[in-house]
């Protein structure tokens, strides 16, 4: 063997030993760095994931929300018509009508049975004046105005429906 062949051969094994030390240390750590940062990736990617849903549906509750205490402000002001001593204008009558429908599509089903017990006792008022005493219309009101008001975001309100004071000037 000739003094280059065994320089040669030297050089491969030395190269030999080095990809040997490069794979059995450095390949090793680093598809283990590898994978680890794919694993926090897709961590990241998830949880983004969860707080834009949770995100949307905040957004979803806060606009519902908004939208319920913009009918309930209608409706809230419309009812005014059934009280004692206020007359009932055309127009006012229509936006009650409008309101009770916005009610329909917004309202929860408690809140919509009150309103309709509350509805239910004026028709019958208009057929028979004697058939509700003031005390049950205004309980009935209070319990409409309570609901509402729970419903809009006061579900701890300590205001119960004979809270509400009708005033007479």
């Amino acid at each position: 063997m000739t003094q280059f062949e065994l320089i040669l051969s030297g050089a491969t094994i030395t190269l030999t030993a080095l990809c040997g030390l490069l794979f059995k240390i450095y390949l090793p750590v680093y598809v283990k760095t590898k994978a680890k940062n794919l694993a926090t990736k897709e961590d990241i990617a998830e949880i983004t994931d969860r707080v834009e849903r949770v995100r949307a549906a905040v957004s979803q509750e806060t606009a519902l929300l908004e939208k319920r205490r913009e009918v309930y402000e209608r409706i809230a002001d419309s009812l005014r018509i059934f009280i004692a001593g206020h007359a009932a204008t055309e127009k006012q009558k229509e936006e009650f009508h409008a309101a009770y429908s916005a009610c329909w599509l917004w309202a929860p089903d408690g809140l919509l049975h009150a309103l309709n017990a509350f509805i239910k006792m004026q028709q019958d008022i208009a057929t028979d004046p004697s058939s509700h005493d003031q005390d049950e219309l205004r309980k009935a009101f209070g319990e409409v105005m309570l609901r509402m008001r729970k419903d809009s975001g006061f579900s701890a309100t300590e205001v119960n429906q004979g809270s509400y004071n009708f005033v007479k000037f």
